[in-house]
C-alpha cells in the first residue's frame, strides 16, 4: 500500500470541535477518540488531554484505593467531554 501524509493537526482540531457537540452519541465520540489517540501515538505527538468543564473531571479521594478512591455519582457519559492538547 503506497504511504499516505495526513495531518495529525488537523485531525486532532476536527475531533476536538466535534466531541463538545451533543448531537453525537457517546459511542461515535469514544470512536473519534481511539482513533485520535492511535494517530497522536503512533506519530509522538500525543500530550494528553483536558476535560472541556471542570465539572467533568472525575473526583478522587487521596485518601483511598481501589474503587473506593472515586466518587460512585460520576458517570462514564463524562468521559467523552475531552479536549486534546
Amino acid at each position: 500500500m503506497a504511504r499516505k501524509t495526513f495531518d495529525v493537526l488537523h485531525f486532532k482540531n476536527y475531533v476536538n470541535s466535534k466531541l463538545v457537540l451533543d448531537t453525537l452519541s457517546r459511542d461515535e465520540k469514544y470512536g473519534l477518540i481511539i482513533a485520535l489517540e492511535y494517530a497522536l501515538h503512533e506519530t509522538g505527538n500525543y500530550n494528553g488531554f483536558g476535560y472541556i468543564f471542570k465539572d467533568d473531571v472525575r473526583p478522587c479521594f487521596p485518601d483511598k484505593v481501589g474503587a473506593d478512591a472515586c466518587n460512585s455519582d460520576w458517570d462514564m457519559a463524562r468521559d467523552v467531554r475531552r479536549r486534546y492538547i
